[in-house]
């Protein structure tokens, strides 16, 4: 009997288990392509995690240990105000993100403290590895996708709303739910890349592996023509920059990679060139790839040339029209978003999907346009802001106690970075990828309050192991 248990706690109640598994299903999730297998695994990991926090808040009270903590608990209490508070309108969907926010805090945030250093190092590695190489391959399909101008649309979970797949509307979509997505995925998978080398010395192979999903990865970033991912990968670099003017960090770094600090430096500026202008011309010549792969084809296949007499489509790559709203209509989204928090600036709604999980009636009080109705039926509950989507869903009072969580444990860890004997290169890569992270925030919703978020679930992650490691409990 006492082995049976050993084994379901190793097992079913394994966070580092979850992780893994929870962050397959969430990857997948994110791939329209997959025609929804995900819909199941989805709903069965949801109740085991929700059965790990029963047992994390009662048994194990990993969470409890946790810098700052408090301020979260506060912030779930908060935010069950709010469920009652809207539970006439939004009680299951409410509910629901309940059961994600006490998964992503309880869960997937807290570190285990009975693991060695090693061990958690491990981890760490098996974490990144799963995500690199299911992104890696998406990517792949996706280039493919492109080189042969492969474009369509698949059903998603939601009546009448079709996900666009593969190189359509000037952008590459490829296998992801859109070309924002597929790109912070690519990004976020070079980092984890770099993290990796850093706790551990990789095989020839596993470098290799890691070179070719970089190439991969900025090919898919250059054409998905994503201005969030080019802001969040330039201020990474221009932070790694900032980096290398501290003495200790710079030592660090030149003893783990064996790079001279000018290489390293010229390394970044050419990368920051790249992301910040070099490639709007990258695309201007990818654009050709396609072209020239049709007129390759023609040449093998003689027979064809009769018939298809019309030069091939000129290939465009671009985020939008010239003459479209920078914002690619987001200004219109926050504009109805800020007008609909006027009933309820304390404690929020609870969710943010107005129209989809309820027929509108809530919002009967507030003094919205057609065009404002529109703008949030159009946004399905995505903000495209992580701020606006934590305010909404959980008010001024939970907004307040999320990012006074957030400010304390960045505070800190900055103040280890600069004050402490720690290992400066690593709190350093993950401190500025963390930060990186609150750049997309501001044009994306990722952190708290997007189900099944994937940068969500490798944020929280991190900074966890980063808590752990660098901070001393304060509560």
């Amino acid at each position: 009997m006492n082995k049976i248990i050993s084994v379901f706690k190793k097992n079913i109640l394994s966070r580092d288990l979850f992780r893994i598994v929870n962050l397959i299903i969430c990857l997948f999730y994110f791939m329209p392509s997959t025609f929804n297998i995900t819909n199941i695994p989805m709903k069965i990991a949801f109740v085991w995690g929700s059965g790990i926090v029963l047992y994390e808040i009662f048994i194990r009270k990993n969470f409890f240990k946790m810098s700052y903590s408090f301020l979260l608990i506060v912030a779930i209490l908060s935010f069950m105000v709010t469920i009652l508070l809207n539970r006439e309108h939004f009680l299951i969907p409410s509910l629901y993100n309940l059961g994600y926010l006490l998964i992503t805090l309880i869960v997937i945030f807290p570190t285990d403290f009975s693991q060695s250093k090693e061990t958690k190092k491990m981890k760490m590695l098996q974490f990144n590895n799963v995500f690199i190489i299911i992104v890696f391959f998406a990517a792949l399909i996706s280039l493919y996708q492109f080189v042969l101008l492969i474009a369509y649309h698949v059903p998603t979970g939601t009546p009448g709303l079709f996900a666009r797949q593969g190189f359509i509307e000037h952008r590459l979509f490829g296998v992801y739910t859109s070309p924002n997505v597929g790109a912070m995925f690519g990004y976020t998978s070079i980092v984890l890349s770099l993290i990796s080398g850093l706790i551990r010395k990789l095989t020839t192979k596993t470098r290799v592996f890691y070179g070719l999903n970089f190439i991969v990865q900025v090919f898919y970033i250059t054409l998905s023509s994503s201005r969030g991912a080019q802001a969040v990968i330039c201020s990474f670099l221009i932070l790694f920059v900032l980096l290398l003017s501290f003495s200790s960090f710079r030592k660090s770094i030149a003893k783990v990679t064996s790079i001279k600090t000018r290489w390293l430096l010229s390394l970044l500026l050419l990368l920051l060139l790249y992301f910040s202008v070099g490639n709007t011309y990258a695309k201007d010549f990818l654009a050709t790839v396609p072209i020239s792969i049709e007129k390759e084809v023609k040449i093998v296949e003689p027979e064809k040339n009769e018939e298809n007499t019309n030069p091939p489509k000129k290939v465009v790559l671009q985020h939008s029209d010239n003459d479209s709203e920078v914002s690619a209509g987001r200004f219109a989204i926050w504009k109805a978003a800020a007008k609909a928090m006027k009933t309820a600036p304390l404690f929020g709604y609870g969710e943010t999907d107005f129209y989809g999980n309820s027929d509108g009636r809530i919002l009967n009080k507030v003094e919205l346009s057609t065009s404002d109705q529109n703008e949030l039926k159009r946004a399905h509950g995505n903000m495209h802001n992580g701020f606006l989507q934590v305010f909404v869903s959980s008010g001024i009072i939970g907004f307040i106690f999320f990012y006074i969580f957030y400010a304390c444990n960045l505070f800190n860890l900055i103040k280890a970075f600069l004050t402490n004997k720690v290992d400066y290169v690593f709190l350093g890569i993950v401190l500025i990828f963390i930060l990186s992270i609150f750049v997309d925030e501001m044009v994306e919703a990722h952190v708290l309050f997007n189900k099944r978020d994937v940068i969500s679930i490798v944020f929280w992650y991190y900074l966890g192991n980063l808590s752990y490691l660098y901070l001393k409990k304060e509560n």
